[in-house]
């Protein structure tokens, strides 16, 4: 199943782009019986990792023994991606029949209830995990956080991960406007588990919260980690101590991603939703989140990761230099328009040896973003774009060679189609 079977379903929702606000689903789940009021949930927002903390934290709670949800987007290959109950993709079948379900009830009525895309995403997602009747579900928000149309459910527990600049035109040109969009998430009386630096916590964060009347708990702070030189986990909260963890997911940055999740989990625990400390360790290292600094292949080594943002290129750069690869390094490199591809450039073109520019529907001219990639390496690397896919693909693993690596990067949509393509 791919994205063509959502259009019969969904009637072209695809098209409707992002228009925030609460009025369309919460119209729509209420002509569905309120699916969101009928399972409790984990929300997590954030500018960077909040895909992976989703992931880390689902693993966890599965492990523990509990009947799963997890929301997440965008997808990668199927759009099914978005919706797993314990673990699995959902069946087609299932999708389909309660994407039937949500385009009727959008038409039902005197009026008809204009949703978007991730919206009718959104109720599906809900409809799913209420039929499947989930103990606990995880669910990241699409973007922002207080508009998100993932925010009528009421949480137990709330995570944000970090803010920096992204969706400018949606949610503020500043951290400070785009963090007051997704502490959004945070609820009366609850608790919110957040990694944001401590000015912005000083600044928003706190503030929001305290009028708000919730709780936090603060990376380096209430619990704090440690990433060991073998990439393993150290964390430390009260009288919890987890030394040596492996992780599921590889890049310097999973780490703290990692400890927001089993914050998350241990605030679910004080609920009442039992996790233990060998469920936290085995669902850490099973946590498998595609398109994150994942190796496809060896000899070449082929490593995809959707960063397109500056701040989810630093921890691609941190990691780099962290966890050398072996050289020679080519990137491929292919942004959305709306992105600030100048930054991310200037943080990884630096450690290439190579740059193939490159594109698929909806990504911006690769002739810009080389140009921008000459102006920051200048003229001593081999800069070149190749506007067809497989051919960008085909010539990075012929300059990195056998013993090389080749880093595909810029956009999850990018990631995605060579998953769905495999050039090589």
């Amino acid at each position: 199943m791919d994205d063509t079977d959502t259009l019969d379903v969904l009637d072209g929702l695809q098209r409707t782009g992002i228009r925030p606000g609460l009025s369309r689903i919460r119209r729509l789940v209420a002509r569905l019986g309120h699916p969101e009021r009928q399972f409790p949930s984990v929300l997590i927002t954030g500018t960077n990792g909040k895909g992976s903390t989703a992931a880390f934290l689902e693993a966890i709670l599965r492990e523990a023994g509990h009947r799963t949800g997890r929301f997440t987007s965008p997808h990668l290959v199927d759009v099914r991606e978005r919706i797993t109950i314990d673990g699995g993709l959902i069946d087609a079948t299932t999708f389909l029949a309660l994407g039937r379900e949500v385009r009727d009830a959008m038409a039902r009525g005197r009026t008809q209830v204009r949703a978007t895309f991730f919206e009718a995403l959104t109720a599906i997602g809900f409809l799913a995990f209420a039929r499947a009747q989930v103990d606990i579900a995880v669910v990241e928000v699409g973007m922002g956080g207080r508009f998100d149309s993932t925010n009528v459910c009421d949480p137990l527990v709330s995570i944000l991960t970090n803010v920096t600049l992204d969706h400018v035109s949606f949610l503020g040109s500043t951290v400070e406007a785009i963090a007051a969009e997704k502490v959004g998430v945070a609820r009366p009386g609850r608790v919110l588990v957040t990694a944001v630096e401590d000015g912005l916590y000083l600044r928003v964060v706190g503030p929001a919260l305290a009028k708000l009347g919730g709780t936090s708990l603060r990376a380096d702070r209430d619990f704090h980690s440690r990433r060991r030189p073998d990439g393993r986990l150290d964390f430390a909260q009260e009288s919890r101590q987890l030394d040596g963890v492996v992780l599921g997911l590889a890049g310097a940055f999973q780490c703290e991603n990692a400890a927001l999740a089993v914050a998350a989990a241990l605030a679910l625990s004080d609920t009442g939703l039992a996790v233990a400390d060998e469920a936290i360790r085995a669902g850490l290292g099973a946590t498998v989140w595609p398109g994150r600094m994942q190796t496809v292949r060896e000899r070449p080594r082929v490593i995809l990761d959707g960063c397109h943002n500056p701040g989810a290129a630093l921890r691609v750069a941190q990691t780099l230099l962290a966890d050398p690869p072996t050289r020679p390094l080519v990137m491929v490199y292919g942004s959305r328009p709306d992105k600030d591809a100048r930054s991310v450039l200037g943080l990884l073109a630096p450690l290439c040896d190579a740059i193939i520019t490159t594109r698929i529907p909806g990504l911006t001219d690769p002739t810009e973003a080389a140009a921008m990639s000459r102006e920051i390496v200048g003229d001593g690397r081999f800069v070149e774009v190749r506007k067809d896919l497989h051919e960008a693909i085909v010539t990075a693993l012929a300059l990195a060679g056998a013993e090389g690596t080749v880093l595909v990067t810029g956009s999850l949509y990018l990631v995605g189609a060579v998953l769905a393509s495999k050039p090589w």
